[in-house]
């Protein structure tokens, strides 16, 4: 009889230790959820007012369904923001110009500043930011005939950032279709710039 009940507190004591386990696992398994990459993207686009006087604007873009998009630039700044976490995606943003064709006489100063540039909140929890653009501190370009302003408009950069998976990134030419791919000041400086123009964090921007 004493054998017979040790037997049965032996089996209770498995199966106690058994069903905790379980549900020990069960709860860890639970807990295991995977963060995802939060981006933020930021596009502008400024020209001087005689850039309007002179040529018709019109913003080419990339959203965050990677759809490409445009709309006409009626003031001399234009300002976009998205927000995703599907990744990878890749921005893009191009101010095209278009030559008006009655311009009355003049001198003009003409300047586009363009900047794409992005700030995620990582899966890991570190948050990492990223941009470039054309030099906003560049001298303006003095045209006065048909043919300079022609040149200028034809020379507007596009601004291109591919990014992974990990919510890292990297310069991406971006085709609008008979865009300028320009030149770009330190990618650092960029970044804290745009940082700096949207209120967010500088001192996420990597290099």
């Amino acid at each position: 009889m004493k054998k017979n009940i040790l037997w049965m507190l032996a089996a209770i004591l498995i199966c106690g230790l058994t069903v905790t386990t379980m549900s020990a696992c069960s709860s860890d398994d639970d807990d295991k959820t995977e963060g995802k990459t939060e981006v933020t993207m930021m596009y502008i686009v400024k020209v001087t007012d005689d850039v309007l006087k002179v040529a018709d604007v019109e913003v080419n873009y990339i959203d965050q369904t990677g759809a490409k998009k445009k709309e006409k630039l009626g003031t001399t700044e234009w300002k976009k923001t998205f927000s995703t976490n599907t990744l990878p995606l890749t921005e893009g943003v191009w101010a095209k110009m278009t030559p008006k064709t009655n311009i009355g006489t003049g001198s003009y100063s003409l300047q586009v500043t363009t900047a794409a540039g992005y700030q995620a909140k990582l899966a890991n929890g570190k948050t990492v930011a990223d941009g470039y653009g054309s030099d906003p501190e560049a001298k303006p370009t003095t045209a006065q005939t048909a043919g300079e302003i022609a040149d200028w408009c034809s020379q507007s950069p596009t601004i291109g950032i591919a990014i992974d998976q990990t919510g890292y990134s990297k310069q991406q030419h971006v085709d609008f279709g008979g865009n300028f791919l320009g030149g770009f000041f330190d990618k650092k400086d960029a970044c804290e710039w745009l940082m700096e123009l949207f209120g967010a964090d500088k001192d996420y921007c990597y290099e």
